[in-house]
């Protein structure tokens, strides 16, 4: 399995934190070896929210209007460009909130800095006050068809030797062109969310699944769902990669935090996940012992499990690859 660590743009340290901190956890998780780095997205944060957070019983996220919020994608050039091996991605990038041609240009741009690789993790957004702040709230009830309408321009923008013309519901264009292209001709598309919407779009149009905070069991579900609509679409699980946002600390368990124990205890449980057909854990570290985490702190869970988490979990799966390959 995969382990990545995200790096703390949205508002993660408070004032406890600035701006270069964030590319001091990037460049951390590089050198102990983790394997790729995480941003998350919004772009305003409304002082009150009616809207239902998704992905918790209690349908409220707990977010707050002081939060810091840096910008992902001006984040991701700063890392992309302090860091050589990682992969980068996005957990996961509101595609509605920007303009095609420009998150496309923006994508691209950032791709060519890391050298290929950008991972794109996208999300049609939750969240109907943040699309009103924005002057697009009319696409709120529309937002899974604009999502797929601008996942549509890019790939045509990115993919394209000539010249692009796109006539769509929501946008058109005749014959621009566009470079420069990502590294690759594409960035790798991983729809997140958890119903069969979601399932959906990534039998039409992902190159992974992004889950979040759900336990083993849940993922096995909610993969036996994704499974079944690539199978409809002549594709199967083999062909996606599987990875989920959640918190892991060392200490003990808590029911907010799906990766939570003793080294052991947490390295049984990523063994669970992987069993379940996860492959890249995106995680967010907390540190035991502290109400709001500091960079610094941040570093120290990241070399703790580094030093005792990281080399069994991937070791185990380099192990078990090999033995699959005899």
């Amino acid at each position: 399995m995969k382990l990545g660590i995200t790096i703390g743009n949205f508002g993660q340290f408070g004032k406890r934190g600035d701006a270069p901190d964030q590319v001091r956890v990037a460049v951390a998780a590089e050198q102990l070896g983790f394997d790729s780095v995480w941003v998350h997205d919004h772009i305003v944060m409304p002082a009150e929210i009616d809207s239902r957070y998704p992905y918790n019983e209690s349908g409220v996220a707990g977010f707050a209007w002081r939060q810091d919020i840096y910008d992902p994608l001006a984040m991701l050039g700063a890392v992309a460009a302090a860091t050589r091996r990682v992969e980068l991605g996005t957990s996961v990038l509101i595609v509605p909130y920007r303009n095609p041609l420009v998150l496309a240009k923006m994508l691209a741009t950032i791709d060519q800095l890391a050298q290929g690789r950008l991972r794109l993790g996208v999300g049609v957004g939750w969240m109907r006050e943040e699309f009103e702040a924005l002057g697009i709230g009319d696409w709120y009830p529309l937002r899974g068809r604009v999502t797929d309408e601008w996942l549509a321009i890019c790939k045509a923008l990115w993919s394209s030797e000539g010249p692009v013309s796109f006539s769509g519901r929501f946008a058109s264009f005749e014959a621009v062109g566009f470079r420069p292209r990502p590294v690759h001709g594409h960035i790798p598309l991983w729809v997140g969310g958890w119903g069969e919407v979601a399932a959906r779009r990534v039998a039409r149009l992902g190159d992974g699944y992004q889950t979040i905070t759900s336990t083993p069991a849940m993922v096995a579900e909610q993969l036996q769902r994704v499974g079944a609509e690539l199978e409809r679409r002549g594709r199967s699980l083999a062909e996606i990669e599987v990875s989920m946002l959640a918190g892991i600390r060392i200490g003990e368990p808590h029911p907010a935090i799906p990766v939570a124990g003793t080294p052991d205890q947490i390295i049984g449980r990523l063994r669970e996940y992987e069993a379940a057909g996860l492959h890249h854990l995106i995680a967010m570290p907390i540190r035991a012992g502290t109400a709001r985490p500091t960079p610094d702190g941040v570093i120290e869970e990241m070399r703790t499990l580094a030093e005792t988490v990281l080399p069994a979990v991937q070791h185990g799966a380099e192990a078990r690859a090999s033995r699959q390959n005899r």
